[in-house]
């Protein structure tokens, strides 16, 4: 059964004044063992140190904390580029967009530099209240905080699906074990930090999406009991639906779209 070790350990952490936090965050071994794809069944987890033994809030914890830190280097990247234009950050990253698609080399789309030209003057106009590099910063951090908030809707909303899928192919698993080990899949996660260097940043998310798919696997099937198979199948399968609905979608506007110039 699903426990929160943190809590015992709390009266010998207080000594250090570190118990507020130890009660939030799994064990640096729990968090390795994880790393390891090293995830017992829930009832034959024997070890303090093992994943298992993780509480939900601990999981919650190490998610808010993972996307805190994932999303620092993107933030100050965007607070910088969107300073040295004197504007809010989505301003300046509309402006830089609009300029990639109006390279007659990326994108030959004739409305590409109208859009150009209107996101620059946009973006170089004064904000109205604030001095360029404040404003920046500003929407830079509201975008940093906004990493942990959407880390948590994927972790909720998509487990959801994983576990309703699971409980129809007959998993036993509870709502608060499913949900504590599948937190450690957002471990990894912590490398697209780097995501945004050209280049190196594809190599580094595609490593990063396949390790936490793995663990997210793993946690699974030592949550669920079911087999490796269908553990993959409940881990993989809302996402592959909602990436079909998402490839669907931009087909039917991009439809839409044509029908519409054509006309």
């Amino acid at each position: 059964m699903t426990g929160d070790p943190s809590l015992q350990e709390g009266a010998n952490v207080n000594e250090n004044g570190r118990s507020r936090f130890a009660a939030w965050l799994p064990t640096r071994r729990q968090m390795r063992n994880a790393l390891q794809l090293n995830i017992e069944p829930v009832d034959s987890a024997v070890s303090p140190d093992s994943v298992t033994f993780a509480g939900m809030r601990q999981g919650m914890g190490l998610i808010v904390a993972a996307a805190l830190i994932a999303g620092l280097l993107p933030s100050l990247f965007a607070w910088t580029m969107a300073a040295r234009v004197g504007t809010a950050t989505p301003l300046a990253q509309l402006s830089q967009l609009a300029e990639a698609r109006a390279n007659p080399q990326l994108q030959g789309v004739g409305i590409a530099p109208v859009l150009a030209d209107s996101a620059a003057l946009i973006a170089g106009l004064e904000p109205a209240y604030f001095p360029g590099w404040l404003a920046a910063g500003i929407t830079a951090l509201g975008g940093w905080i906004n990493w942990p908030l959407s880390w948590l809707n994927i972790w909720i909303v998509y487990g959801l699906a994983a576990l309703l899928l699971a409980k129809l192919l007959g998993a036993k698993t509870t709502l608060q074990q499913f949900y504590t080990l599948t937190s450690f899949a957002f471990l990894p996660l912590v490398l697209t930090a780097l995501g945004f260097i050209p280049c190196l940043g594809i190599i580094v998310n595609l490593v990063a999406l396949l390790w936490a798919a793995a663990i997210y696997v793993a946690a699974v099937r030592a949550a669920t009991g079911l087999s490796t198979g269908l553990s993959i199948l409940c881990a993989l399968l809302p996402g592959a639906v909602v990436a079909l609905l998402a490839v669907a979608l931009a087909f039917t506007v991009a439809a839409g779209l044509v029908t519409a110039l054509i006309s």
